[in-house]
């Protein structure tokens, strides 16, 4: 009895490979997914607290930027000419820090540039840019908005020392949603 069992899992042995990365291959579709949906979400929430937000120096445009390694995917395509106070939106993708600090007035600083976060923060208040950032800590460098995951949810910390420096004002109603204020 033993030996006839044993020959009918060796028969399945050579399809333990395929098995397994049929397993990887879902679990990594179902972490892009994942991915998707929360910058999907992600870029709503900029764009809805946009709506919110006084920001200075747009005449009929409003240049929403991502600086760096973009992750959101086609998410930005959809706010594409949406209005946004006496402005339509548009989304550019400069290649450098002082090209996005002249371009833009809501900078997306990626994670990709998180070596230079606190000099664009910094740049970018000087030049009356809102800047906005999902790596942890984001906020406590200078960037006005710092999003992240709680629960599933879109949270945020909100640097208003940041804001006010570049004459960018948020919405009491937004803030009262803030997880901290620096």
């Amino acid at each position: 009895m033993m030996p006839a069992r044993l020959a009918r899992l060796r028969r399945f042995v050579p399809l333990l490979p395929l098995c397994c990365a049929l397993l990887a291959a879902a679990v990594h579709m179902q972490a892009q997914a994942q991915a998707a949906d929360e910058y999907a979400a992600k870029a709503a929430f900029i764009y809805n607290i946009a709506q919110f937000s006084s920001l200075p120096n747009m005449n009929g445009v409003a240049r929403l930027c991502v600086l760096g390694r973009d992750p959101f995917g086609s998410a930005l395509a959809a706010l594409e000419g949406k209005p946004l106070g006496n402005a339509r939106l548009t989304v550019l993708y400069p290649r450098s820090g002082p090209e996005a600090l002249m371009q833009c007035h809501i900078l997306y600083i990626s994670a990709s540039e998180a070596d230079d976060m606190a000099a664009l923060a910094e740049g970018a208040r000087k030049a009356g840019v809102m800047t906005i950032a999902d790596t942890r800590g984001a906020a406590r460098k200078g960037v006005m908005l710092e999003l992240y995951l709680d629960d599933r949810r879109i949270a945020f910390e909100f640097n208003g020392t940041a804001a006010r420096g570049a004459g960018v004002a948020v919405s009491s109603k937004v803030l009262r949603l803030a997880r901290a204020i620096y």
